[in-house]
C-alpha cells in the first residue's frame, strides 16, 4: 500500500469529483486498495477484495490511518465549500397564488393611528414590551401592516 507521502499527494479534486459525498478514511483507503488490485490484474470478486482491504486496514499503522483521514477531511472541506458555492433557490410558481390578496383586506374595526396628530403619543411600546405583555395574557390588541398601525376601537 502507499506510503505516507504518496497518501498525502493523493489528488483531492478527483476524489472530490468521483463522489458528492464525502468518503472516511477506510473508504479512501480501500478505493486505493481496489485500484492497485486491478493494476496488479488479480482477478478476485469485490467481496474477497474488501475483506482483504479490511483485514489490510486493520494492520495498517496510525500514521498511515491518520494521513487518510487528513486526505478524507480534505475532500469533505472541499465539498463543502463547492456546495456553499452552488447554493441554489428555486422558484416555484404555483397557481393558488394568484388565489391569496396581495394587499391585506380593510378591517372594518381598526382605526388608522396615522388619523392622529402626529405631535400626540397614543402607546409607545418596544417589541420586548408586547412580547412581555403577551407572555403575561395581555393582548395588546395592536395589528402591524407594512405601511400602517392600527390600534382596535
Amino acid at each position: 500500500m502507499p506510503n505516507i507521502s504518496e497518501i498525502q499527494k493523493l489528488d483531492i479534486e478527483e476524489l472530490a469529483r468521483s463522489s458528492n459525498k464525502s468518503l472516511n478514511a477506510f473508504f479512501l483507503y480501500r478505493k486505493e486498495f481496489t485500484k492497485r488490485v486491478i493494476a496488479s490484474g488479480m482477478k478476485i470478486k469485490m467481496t474477497e477484495l474488501s475483506k482483504k482491504a479490511a483485514s489490510s486496514w486493520k494492520s495498517e499503522s496510525k500514521k498511515v490511518k491518520k494521513a487518510y483521514a487528513e486526505v478524507s477531511r480534505r475532500v469533505d472541506d472541499l465539498l463543502q465549500k463547492r456546495r456553499q458555492e452552488k447554493k441554489t433557490y428555486q422558484i416555484v410558481y404555483d397557481t393558488n397564488m394568484e388565489k391569496v390578496p396581495q394587499e391585506p383586506e380593510p378591517v372594518d374595526n381598526l382605526v388608522p393611528l396615522q388619523s392622529f396628530p402626529p405631535d400626540e403619543t397614543i402607546l409607545s411600546l418596544s417589541v420586548d414590551d408586547i412580547t412581555y405583555l403577551c407572555s403575561i395574557g395581555i393582548n395588546a390588541n395592536l395589528a402591524l401592516t407594512p405601511h400602517q398601525f392600527y390600534l382596535s376601537k
